[in-house]
């Protein structure tokens, strides 16, 4: 699920193919990336409808920009990354994993690990792509383990079905409200699992650390987890870190709390 800067640069010296994909801003790609990398934006993307046929819509489009990417190498292991590990990195690999790419990696520290461990930089050239709402895109196969429905959320009993909100605390109490959303609070049967608590200066926790941090904060490992945040993003974060520590069902409502709070037949809590 990542890899290490060092072992990225072992395993490439040695013959391995990878394909580099390059999360960043695509001006931060093209100054200075790593050697051959490719570059996809995977951050805006925003889903306003989590039903199965805006699931159905949004595994789609997300084929319409990294499929070019894999089929440019079909057997090299897609490694996303971006400056270090934040919230753009694992949702491009939440990505690859939804489209079946079960080898997607992230690079864990991203671009400053690699610096660190002695490797150079070059300019990006090459492909770029957007994940970005097509006005019609071909049906697709995805693995539907991955995302979670708005129904789906609404069913959670907070004990087998659980849902999981990487927002900051004062999203999660209700005291800070975005512009873009009319309520504030926090979905019910929800547990706050900060995304930034998973890691710490731009790596993963241990997995242990993330075990500890993830049975503190009430989340059996027999529940099926959801993961939501403001837009989506976040969640991805919270997504990997949870199955690295062995978490085995875990998916993220895409739409997270920028749909819910538009739905005012929804229930909330402050």
């Amino acid at each position: 699920m990542i890899i290490k800067a060092s072992e990225l640069g072992m395993r490439k010296s040695r013959g391995e193919h990878f394909l580099l994909i390059d999360v960043r801003d695509a001006g931060q790609w093209q100054a200075a990336t790593l050697p051959d990398a490719q570059h996809c934006n995977v951050y805006d993307y925003f889903i306003a409808d989590c039903t199965p046929e805006g699931l159905e819509k949004m595994a789609a489009d997300a084929a319409a920009a990294l499929q070019p990417l894999f089929a440019a190498d079909p057997t090299a292991t897609p490694v996303f990354f971006e400056q270090q590990v934040g919230m753009r990195s694992p949702r491009g690999a939440w990505f690859a994993w939804l489209l079946g790419r079960d080898d997607a990696l992230i690079l864990d520290g991203g671009v400053d690990a690699w610096v660190a461990a002695g490797y150079g930089l070059q300019p990006g050239e090459g492909l770029s792509y957007t994940v970005t709402q097509q006005a019609s895109s071909p049906a697709v196969i995805w693995d539907r383990r991955w995302a979670s429905s708005r129904q789906q959320v609404i069913a959670a009993d907070g004990k087998k079905i659980i849902n999981v909100d990487a927002r900051r605390p004062t999203e999660f109490d209700g005291s800070f409200v975005h512009e873009c959303c009319h309520r504030a609070g926090r979905i019910p049967h929800s547990v706050l699992l900060f995304w930034e608590d998973v890691l710490e200066n731009g790596h993963f926790l241990p997995v242990a650390e993330i075990a500890r941090r993830a049975e503190a904060a009430g989340l059996p490992r027999d529940a099926q987890l959801q993961v939501y945040c403001h837009r989506g993003a976040r969640a991805a974060t919270i997504l990997a870190a949870l199955k690295m520590a062995g978490y085995d069902t875990v998916a993220i409502y895409v739409g997270s709390w920028h749909e819910w709070a538009e739905h005012d037949e929804l229930p909330l809590l402050p």
